[in-house]
């Protein structure tokens, strides 16, 4: 509440009712402006204050010995910070508003402090004040001069997000990559394959006028035929498994990593034995059918030079009428590769004993399941993706006709999710190897041995506008690799000119950092850092990034609290990058494995994505509230 009246012509209010008579030398004097804190420190003439509820102090001179009073009155201001006639209601005391100190000695000062409520954060004030005698009763004739002065209340000292000292041993796997459950797309047969994929569905008609059809379902044809796969399912033999993981997976869905693919949703193939207008059915054969496709991502799992992946194609029978007198069935993989060569396709029963794909009628089960294997060698040099395609040809002992149709492709042009991608880039002992790029691999920050800048990874994957690297908002950031040539002067950019821009060398961590250092987010090694030229977050400085800080609170806990230096005011959420004072240790540790091993491992590329989980943090619903650090393992 304010009230106006005259600013500098009316006499100070007599707040202690009439004032006595005196000679004007025996008359107090305030000859100086107030001063205001905490912290008592000004700025090009301005008092700045970190507080609501400043404290106001003058001087009065008066008499030796007596005891004096200050009145404090406070106006706001103008666009150019001059008092206005408005002056802000400090308390209900009395009539005017203002403020009267306690009595002190004369020549002491004398100060208030004003009450919560009245004054606002970010609001530039001016104050006056004038004395009075309290021996002899006499009032100041006049005020001093204005002071101004300006809130800037720091953020309170509430951290974002709590955690404990570092742990000595930890159970994270930082390279850990969950297999993904996909739906797979299926465009037909791939285009320009090595050898021909007609994707027929019937055969020609034989010498009696019969022929053999061949249809792919996802679903069983009968309830007996899924009741058959299941038993299958829960029986066969895993050993010669390529995929390890693939056995304890759900049937009727397709998973995949960085170098393994399991496809539990190929569905079923039935041959069907028909008169040449389909009718009538002599009989039918049904199979139910799954894929397993590894990719080896370096030398030390082949015994070539080469890279290298294998395929596998499992078969159940569920069910074959006499009329066909037995089935048999071939396999052909296909690929557009420019340089590679397969092996022939290998069958095998469960028992090892059995290596024709050839069933008689009423071997159906698990014990008569086959899986069919081919080696495929990438020659090539540089890189290379390319894609898969699969087909089926059957036929019947009761006829001569072969049907052909396809298992599908590595999926449409658009999406290619089992479209594997070979190199030799990477070098070392990794050498070749191949990757299925679809699968976007996650580097796992050890929150449990970095909790502090696990903490400050996470709180920037929540409240920056572009959550970089985060799994809950699917939001990757894409590794700035060799071969990048994205340095506006020519040549590859590098993380360390990117690091450079947000984290300058005349950068100084927070004193409250024991062993601070500049920690930046998103990582200098993406495109998606503040440093990056022409990349989506790119700042002049890293000033213009949400400014943290980590330090060691009461109880052995530790806080990330935004930044309180140089009048900064906190996060406003809207930035594109983060800058944090993290211990040096933390800042290194959590990230130092990421070149050495996560890169060459998952083989990534310039411009591949990827995502950083911070698995210590990631139980908190949202940064809206207090996150609390959580053990994981």
């Amino acid at each position: 509440m304010t009230t106006s009246y005259a600013a500098d012509s009316d006499s100070p209010p007599p707040v202690h009712g009439p004032g006595g008579h005196a000679v004007a030398a025996a008359a107090p004097d305030t000859p100086t402006a107030p001063e205001v804190g905490p912290p008592f420190t000004k700025t090009d003439g301005v008092w700045q204050v970190e507080t609501t509820t400043p404290t106001l102090r003058n001087t009065v001179n008066a008499t030796s010995g007596h005891k004096t009073t200050a009145t404090f009155e406070v106006h706001t201001t103008d666009s150019g910070g001059k008092p206005t006639a408005t002056v802000v209601k400090l308390t209900d005391a009395n009539q005017w508003g203002v403020l009267v100190s306690g009595e002190v000695n004369a020549g002491k000062a004398a100060s208030v402090t004003v009450p919560a409520g009245k004054l606002k954060n970010g609001v530039t004030y001016a104050v006056r004040s004038s004395g009075y005698d309290a021996t002899s009763k006499v009032y100041e004739n006049g005020w001093s001069s204005y002071s101004s002065f300006k809130i800037n209340v720091p953020p309170a000292d509430k951290p974002y997000v709590t955690f404990p000292a570092p742990q000595t041993t930890s159970g994270i796997d930082s390279l850990a990559q969950a297999p993904i459950e996909v739906t797979r797309t299926d465009p037909g047969p791939v285009t320009g394959v090595r050898s021909e994929d007609s994707g027929r569905t019937c055969s020609a008609l034989d010498s009696k006028g019969r022929k053999v059809c061949i249809e792919i379902s996802r679903d069983a044809p009968t309830p007996e035929d899924a009741a058959v796969a299941r038993r299958a399912t829960r029986s066969a033999l895993r050993g010669a498994d390529l995929v390890p993981w693939c056995a304890t997976k759900p049937d009727g869905k397709d998973y995949m990593n960085r170098s393994d693919a399991c496809l539990k949703n190929v569905g079923y193939a039935t041959l069907i034995f028909v008169d040449a207008d389909e009718l009538p059915k002599f009989g039918t054969a049904t199979f139910a059918l799954s894929q397993q496709i590894k990719l080896y991502n370096k030398k030390a799992e082949t015994s070539t030079d080469r890279a290298e992946f294998d395929q596998q194609l499992t078969v159940v029978p569920t069910q074959i009428d006499d009329a066909t007198e037995g089935v048999h069935l071939t396999w052909r993989p296909s690929d557009n590769c420019k340089d590679c060569t397969s092996s022939q396709v290998q069958w095998s029963s469960n028992d090892g004993l059995n290596h024709t794909p050839h069933w008689a009628v009423g071997q159906v089960g698990s014990q008569y399941a086959m899986t069919a294997n081919v080696q495929t060698i990438w020659n090539g040099t540089g890189k290379e993706q390319f894609d898969l395609g699969w087909s089926l040809l059957g036929s019947v002992d009761a006829g001569d006709g072969h049907a052909q149709t396809s298992l599908g492709t590595s999926g449409d042009v658009r999406v290619r999710e089992l479209a594997p991608r070979c190199d030799d880039i990477a070098g070392g002992n990794i050498a070749t190897g191949c990757v299925f790029p679809y699968f976007r691999p996650t580097w796992t920050v050890d929150t449990n041995l970095y909790p502090a800048a696990g903490a400050y990874y996470w709180l920037m994957q929540e409240k920056l506008p572009s959550h970089p690297g985060s799994r809950k908002w699917d939001s990757l950031v894409t590794y700035l690799g060799p071969g990048n040539n994205a340095d506006p002067e020519g040549g590859d950019w590098t993380n360390i000119k990117s690091r450079g821009r947000v984290c300058p060398s005349s950068w100084t961590p927070n004193t409250a950092t024991p062993s601070g250092s500049c920690d930046e987010y998103a990582p200098a090694s993406t495109y998606e850092s503040g440093g990056m030229p022409k990349g989506p977050n790119q700042v002049n400085s890293g000033n213009e990034c949400a400014q943290l800080y980590t330090k060691p609170m009461t109880g052995g806990t530790w806080g990330l609290l935004a930044e309180n230096r140089n009048g900064y005011t906190g996060p406003k959420w809207n930035e594109k990058c983060g800058r944090a004072s993290v211990p040096l240790d933390q800042n290194e540790g959590a990230f130092r494995d990421l070149g050495i091993k996560f890169v060459p491992q998952m083989r990534l590329l310039d411009k591949d994505g990827f995502l950083i989980s911070d698995p210590g943090f990631e139980h908190c619903k949202n940064a809206d509230t207090v996150c609390g650090w959580k053990k994981i393992g």
